[in-house]
């Protein structure tokens, strides 16, 4: 189990990215112990929703999450977001607008494993949500998500996406796709629906200050980046001097506008990795290009989920180990934290996690 040491005073901000190989998820501190939790993921060394084990590590109770956010439906982001709303069941839910449509939602019912025993994990945990829930919140650009005051100050947490032409492009997908075929035929798993244009990027506003947390919102000149950069409301909102990289670092979820209008020069970046079967992600080129805009950026994982071994004896491994895993499971999380009003940010690194040049 991580250490993660002893948690923020009531005047300090902070936001911890938890990422192994696959997965990812935040918990963000906005002072006087008021917490939010965006995504998750899975620490593989508890086997429970990573924010969860941190918040009762450092001695959190649940009922002082106000917020949780699901930024899209895709396994990775959405692993134990169900048991993290019935643990911090005080907290309201955000999710994408995408899914506040008829269409959506038969969509998650026919994914989710009511309709059929095989499914994709990340829409079985979004049904699950919605299910359990008398009411969720649905969010889209200009969406408020929470507003408080703490230590004078007023803290706002506001959607950037999706903006209104992803949503209607979402929908209609989730329309092509519905299954039609009769009751009983098992559906594997749901579509893919790239790009991801539905996702919920937060802005965090710390009132003279601020943090930008990406999700896996793609760029696309009228449905992605390059369109939330240029609304007006999004490009008057404080720029943020952190960032949580969006889309796993990848070119795909990067704009030059995100740089130039939402952020201050050299931010403080944050990136979680993307490894499933051939899919790696950031690749070196996108590494490379990261620390070019930046000379403060991290990772929350390095290490692949396969162990670096021949292909033949990974295969005679499995043939006689019924359970086989890595004892580094690349499991890791970066922390930021600063007093309110203070200069630059305190950056921690546990587990695996690690400056994105190494």
């Amino acid at each position: 189990m991580i250490d993660y040491g002893i948690g923020p005073s009531n005047a300090e901000v902070e936001f911890v990215v938890f990422g192994p190989g696959f997965g990812e998820s935040i918990a963000l501190h906005i002072g006087d112990q008021h917490w939010v939790v965006i995504d998750s993921c899975i620490d593989p060394n508890a086997d429970k929703p990573a924010a969860l084990v941190y918040l009762s590590s450092i001695g959190v109770a649940t009922d002082r999450v106000r917020a949780i956010v699901a930024s899209h439906w895709h396994d990775d982001h959405v692993r134990g977001i169900a048991a993290t709303a019935r643990e911090c069941s005080d907290a309201e839910v955000h999710l994408s607008s995408a899914f506040n449509s008829k269409e959506a939602m038969t969509f998650l019912a026919a994914y989710s494993g009511i309709a059929t025993g095989r499914l994709s994990r990340g829409s079985s945990e979004l049904f699950s949500v919605v299910d359990e829930r008398a009411r969720v919140w649905h969010t889209h650009q200009r969406s408020s998500i929470l507003e408080v005051e703490v230590q004078g100050r007023r803290i706002r947490l506001a959607a950037m996406s999706p903006v209104q032409a992803a949503l209607d492009h979402m929908i209609a997908n989730f329309a092509q796709h519905l299954p039609t075929s009769g009751a009983g035929t098992p559906i594997r798993n749901a579509v893919p629906l790239a790009p991801n244009l539905e996702a919920v990027a937060v802005h965090v506003d710390l009132d003279g200050e601020a943090i930008l947390f990406g999700s896996d919102l793609e760029e696309h000149a009228s449905l992605g980046w390059t369109a939330v950069a240029a609304d007006a409301w999004c490009a008057q909102r404080t720029k943020a001097s952190a960032y949580k990289v969006a889309h796993h670092g990848s070119i795909s979820g990067d704009s030059p506008s995100i740089w130039t209008a939402l952020l201050r020069a050299d931010p403080h970046v944050v990136a979680t990795p993307f490894n499933l079967g051939r899919h790696r992600l950031p690749t070196e080129d996108d590494r490379q290009r990261i620390n070019g805009r930046t000379p403060s950026a991290f990772i929350t994982s390095g290490t692949g989920r396969k162990p670096r071994m021949d292909s033949s004896q990974l295969k005679r491994l499995a043939d006689i180990a019924k359970d086989l895993r890595p004892v580094n499971n690349g499991f890791g999380a970066v922390r930021l934290r600063k007093a309110f009003g203070a200069g630059a940010w305190n950056v921690q690194c546990f587990g695996d996690a690690r400056p994105l040049s190494q």
